[in-house]
């Protein structure tokens, strides 16, 4: 299990280091897009949150590396980053379904797809697959307010720089409040189903860990009362020796 454990630990950081070449790489493609180029890219949820996994990513190799197990605090960081760039993908892929739908042609840079499908898929594979991980359902209510702030803070500065990330934030583009008001509740929905998905699966694995370790512990205790030991010949101390005539 330890060993197993080391060979996620590489991969996280491997994942980290696609992370940062894949960010670098989205800012080389924005920079020409206007003035306010660098604000705006700091100011997508996908970068946000995939600067957090990153983060994550190091700290879960970190700890599978010399550690036999992760915190619970980690496994938490793992669901919530986890959920975040997952979310952003199924929100960008929409958003590319709709515009060819449409007829609009989208473009996404490789910096982009590694954003947005690998790095998530990546994510997916490693909380499905990696070893030790259990996390509480209060985590359900951690997930929503990084996502609250992260909206609160792009309507205030929409207003004042006239740009929002994507198009169902902009007043301009969206009926307020019914329809942003729909929008925000789906996105919630989203966020919800993901992190609960993947508690369940921390959990199953969990009980499937714990019901290997009771079977293997109930299958050397049936070995030892099938097959005992010779008995014990040593004498008790402070038991009389035998006499001898």
């Amino acid at each position: 299990m330890h060993s197993r454990r080391k060979w996620f630990g590489v991969a996280r950081i491997l994942a980290a280091i696609t992370a940062i070449i894949a960010l670098v790489g989205d800012i080389n493609f924005t920079i020409g897009a206007g003035p306010l180029a660098i604000a705006n890219f700091f100011s997508y949820f996908t970068v946000q949150s995939m600067l957090l996994a990153t983060l994550v990513f190091i700290m879960g190799a970190i700890n599978a590396l010399t550690r036999p197990r992760d915190p619970v605090w980690l496994d938490q960081a793992r669901a919530l980053t986890t959920t975040y760039v997952t979310v952003s993908g199924v929100v960008f892929a929409a958003l590319l379904i709709e515009g060819t739908s449409r007829g609009v042609p989208v473009w996404a840079p490789w910096s982009s797809q590694l954003l947005h499908f690998v790095l998530p898929t990546y994510a997916l594979l490693d909380w499905w697959l990696a070893p030790g991980r259990e996390v509480p359902w209060r985590t359900l209510g951690l997930v929503l307010p990084f996502p609250a702030v992260w909206v609160v803070y792009t309507m205030i500065r929409g207003a004042n720089v006239y740009w929002y990330p994507y198009f169902f934030l902009d007043p301009a583009l969206v009926g307020i409040p019914v329809e942003f008001g729909l929008y925000l509740l789906a996105i919630v929905g989203v966020f919800s189903l993901v992190v609960a998905a993947l508690i369940v699966i921390s959990r199953r694995h969990h009980s499937r860990a714990a019901a290997r370790r009771a079977r293997g512990q109930g299958t050397a205790q049936d070995s030892r009362e099938r097959h005992p030991g010779p008995p014990d010949r040593r004498t008790p101390r402070g038991a009389a020796l035998p006499h001898r005539p």
